[in-house]
């Protein structure tokens, strides 16, 4: 059954599956587990939820019982928070943006050429002074934040007579952006005309000249196809897309000792596949999309050099506000850009 809207959950329909989980453990009846995934089952999210389900039945086996939804079947985008905290889901993995509204720190995370590596990310996932800005907001509303999962590095896409490889040689371009400020303030600091444009109307967009060129993850480029309409790749990796794998605070702090260590144990294994196979996945499309006849560009470190000085103007204007200048302090520490 698929969720849409307001979550036609009531009061009492939750406290009976309360009651109906003590029970279960008391009972040692099998604690039933259901994972929503908003993503296909190939994608590279469903495939580390596939390993996710296998790693919990091989570590807990009759003692739980897997549901797991791919696609949005059990709940979109926009419910699958609210279904977290409600208990109608035990695990779901959206982009950390999503969980922005309940812990807008988060935001800054996505600050470009800031936390652009997987190693940037995980320490910075680990430090305390970072983590103060989104766990204790996120489990006050019943969301416990449990793993992060890659999806891939963001590069830019364009058709043109020159090769992009410094700020000053995006200027004037006009890039297919996401209306959040981040992206919009990111292509504005290069001199890049930014362009809010719809994923699903970007190739028409592309086609006809609305745009020049795009910013997505190397998987996005290849499985749009609109690889075939570019005849240039910048591995700019200006910002890395990541999910976070949250489950419910209350059914988290309940489970048996030792069906909470088998799941916490799996999830370690799923979230290593998912760093091993994520990499390897974006590598093996920047590679296809190369062997396609597309230009592939790496930048040097002078280059990359004068990216990250062009954004820390927008670092400040973004991430200051939303994390205070102690914390983006630690940010670019983390990031080895510091001031």
């Amino acid at each position: 059954m698929k969720y849409t809207g307001k979550l036609r959950l009531t009061l009492a329909g939750i406290l009976m599956a309360g009651v109906a989980f003590g029970a279960s453990i008391a009972n040692a009846e099998p604690i039933k587990i259901v994972m929503s995934d908003d993503s296909a089952k190939v994608s590279l999210k469903g495939q580390t939820f596939e390993k996710f389900a296998e790693e919990v039945k091989k570590r807990l086996g009759d003692k739980v019982v897997i549901e797991l939804h791919h696609s949005s079947t059990l709940f979109d985008q926009s419910d699958q928070v609210q279904g977290l905290q409600l208990g109608a889901v035990n695990f779901i993995a959206p982009t950390t943006g999503t969980y922005a509204t309940l812990a807008k720190g988060m935001n800054a995370f996505n600050l470009p050429f800031l936390l652009d590596t997987p190693e940037k990310f995980s320490a910075a996932m680990q430090d305390e002074t970072v983590r103060s800005i989104f766990v204790p907001q996120l489990r006050s509303k019943n969301i416990e934040p449990v793993a992060f999962w890659i999806n891939g590095p963001r590069v830019l896409g364009y058709s043109g007579n020159k090769d992009v490889l410094t700020p000053a040689d995006i200027a004037g371009m006009k890039i297919r952006v996401q209306s959040a400020p981040v992206y919009v303030k990111t292509f504005e600091a290069v001199g890049a005309n930014p362009v809010s444009v719809n994923w699903g109307e970007a190739p028409t967009a592309l086609q006809t000249g609305v745009i020049d060129g795009a910013e997505v993850t190397p998987n996005a480029w290849k499985g749009s196809g609109m690889y075939e309409m570019i005849n240039h790749l910048t591995l700019t990796n200006h910002m890395y897309s990541y999910y976070m794998v949250g489950t419910s605070k209350n059914w988290w702090d309940g489970l048996p000792d030792d069906v909470r260590s088998g799941i916490a144990d799996a999830l370690k294994a799923a979230t290593d596949w998912n760093l091993e196979n994520g990499l390897k996945m974006n590598s093996d499309d920047v590679e296809f999309i190369r062997q396609s006849g597309v230009k592939v560009h790496s930048l040097n470190d002078e280059q990359h050099a004068a990216w990250v000085a062009k954004m820390k103007p927008v670092w400040k204007e973004l991430g200051e506000p939303l994390v205070g200048p102690e914390v983006m302090a630690r940010l670019k520490e983390i990031a080895g850009a510091a001031d």
